[in-house]
């Protein structure tokens, strides 16, 4: 199994975000804020084996960037940018069945979920990603979970729209 590491973040993760990503809200200059050291603990602390498998890595990685605020703005960007490479470098795809399927996927693991209708997306995947992402940093969308709970939820979500090759 492949991880992320901050050199790999640096070259290519940050400048993407930056490009891609902040057109509606400026993204961090990550490379300068103190939150460096807490992604890289991360990346070694979703190596443990109480992280089962790829998506139970890849879920602990989501949630613990969201939950850390390791950064003063862009986490929720981070997090999504990092698990998607994640995946990718680990020879899985993002297949997402239609937006239908993948919001009621959402709504039975999230009851509480907010959907958003945002113009700029226009795939399936990306509104998924989105929306989990701001459930797993909203308190009243997720509940009351532990970091735990909330770990096996994304879990539960990543295998819809997981492939393996």
């Amino acid at each position: 199994m492949q991880y992320p590491t901050l050199a790999i973040c640096r070259e290519i993760l940050f400048p993407y975000i930056r490009d891609r990503m902040a057109t509606a809200e400026p993204a961090p200059s990550y490379e300068h804020e103190r939150g460096l050291a807490k992604l890289e603990s991360a990346f070694h602390f979703m190596q443990r084996d109480e992280y089962e498998g790829l998506l139970g890595k890849a879920s602990y990685l989501f949630c613990s960037i969201i939950d850390g605020h390791h950064f003063s703005n862009g986490n929720k960007r981070l997090a999504v940018v990092v698990l998607v490479y994640f995946l990718l470098i680990n020879n899985c795809k993002i297949h997402a069945p239609n937006m239908a399927v993948l919001r009621a996927e959402l709504v039975r693991i999230f009851p509480n979920v907010k959907w958003e209708k945002i113009k700029a997306f226009r795939h399936a995947h990306e509104y998924f990603f989105y929306h989990l992402a701001i459930i797993i940093a909203d308190r009243q969308q997720k509940g009351n979970m532990t970091f735990t709970e909330e770990r096996v939820a994304v879990e539960q979500m990543l295998r819809v729209i997981v492939l393996r090759s």
